[in-house]
């Protein structure tokens, strides 16, 4: 357990106690966020160590605490770990949930929670909030992705072993791998359900939302909804990645990620997969980034990243995102794979055009979206809630 320093000495009015708990494997990822709620002079208690649950309520009964700040994955992964009420619903303390996922496929699991002490949802995406409403939810807060540190993603000198001209840093994993992951036992009608989404993005080529095209057939409070939702994410998610490999026909590509795919094209090059926070030398190599987004209306994280380090992102058309990004001045977007190419091309022939998208989005970031100018709107809706 550590307070996390004020790094800037400045100071609020009404500080807050904040307790945040590591419970996640991509914390250090959001740890960005809890710097930047101390640098406002708010004391953040971090218990960087995973504990039992008695020694959380040691911790919780031993401090003062105002709030407890949980990403979403760790909320989620305390209420895996347990069958019964939540052990901060039982002692008292409020707190809130960030989210870098789609909450809809963790209702199995929110149900279960007293919201009287949720006190709020801080979600990325304004179409999952409106369905999240439709169940019921209250308190539902939009915060587009908020844990991008511009000290990580920066504008540094190019991996040269990364150079090109396309770059798709993704996790690429065969698509039967992870059906195979993740449909164990399922029943034919999960399975059947399953195929079904499957096949729209097969004709569509985008992302399909779940709860949109099955929500009316499957109770999203149920475990299948649940699990069909956890297998569409990554299967959605590996079909996606072929799409795109195929969209861009014989252009050279490298793709950076953990995945397990091997591509026999020869212009695909594969390259091993780096730590999170060692991407941009990734970026900046590159005239292009490609993005596809898995959530249906949000702007991915991977958009913040690569203009943060100044770099030209390409990413599909997402309605959310033209609130953030400007269109063919600070980011590109496409509005189907089939018009990748023609993109690709462009960038790919006189690629100082890209240099002053780039340099406008970066601008962008630093001016709007750092995770400073996210906690600071949090830490604004903590003192209504609280």
């Amino acid at each position: 357990m550590r307070l996390i320093p004020n790094r800037t000495g400045n100071s609020v009015s009404r500080p807050l106690r904040i307790l945040a708990l590591l419970r996640s494997q991509w914390d250090g990822q959001r740890a960005p966020a809890l710097q930047a709620l101390a640098d406002m002079g708010h004391e953040v208690v971090y218990v960087d160590d995973i504990l039992s649950e008695e020694n959380y309520r040691k911790i919780v009964s031993r401090l003062d605490f105002d709030v407890a700040v949980l990403w979403g994955n760790s909320l989620q992964n305390f209420l895996m770990s347990s069958d019964g009420p939540f052990w901060l619903d039982e002692m008292g303390l409020p707190y809130v949930s960030l989210w870098t996922d789609n909450p809809i496929k963790h209702v199995y699991l929110l149900q279960r929670l007293d919201t009287s002490k949720h006190k709020g949802l801080f979600i990325a995406d304004t179409l999952v909030i409106e369905q999240m409403a439709g169940l019921g939810y209250q308190n539902l807060f939009y915060l587009p992705p908020w844990h991008i540190d511009q000290e990580i993603f920066r504008p540094v000198n190019p991996d040269p072993l990364h150079i090109c001209n396309v770059s798709f840093a993704a996790t690429v994993n065969p698509l039967g791998a992870e059906r195979e992951k993740w449909r164990r036992d399922w029943s034919p009608d999960m399975h059947a359900t399953a195929d079904a989404v499957m096949q729209k993005v097969s004709d569509i080529g985008d992302h399909v939302d779940v709860f949109e095209a099955i929500g009316a057939v499957w109770n999203a409070e149920t475990d299948a909804f649940s699990k069909i939702s956890h297998a569409m994410y990554f299967e959605q998610k590996a079909m996606m990645r072929e799409l795109v490999i195929q969209s861009v026909g014989e252009r050279t590509m490298h793709i950076t990620g953990i995945g397990s795919l091997i591509s026999n094209r020869p212009n695909i090059f594969m390259h091993e997969g780096r730590e999170w926070y060692d991407l941009s030398p990734v970026f900046c190599a590159a005239t292009v980034n490609l993005n596809v987004t898995p959530w249906p209306r949000s702007c991915h994280h991977r958009v913040f990243q690569t203009t943060a380090s100044r770099s030209l992102c390409v990413t599909d058309w997402r309605e959310d995102s033209l609130a953030l990004y400007e269109p063919d001045e600070e980011i590109v977007y496409f509005d189907s794979l089939d018009a990748l190419p023609e993109i690709l091309d462009r960038f790919s022939a006189h690629p100082n055009e890209a240099v002053p998208i780039a340099e406008a989005g970066y601008r962008r970031f630093l001016a709007h979206h750092t995770a400073a100018h996210r906690m600071a709107e949090v830490s604004s809706l903590l003192y209504e809630l609280l």
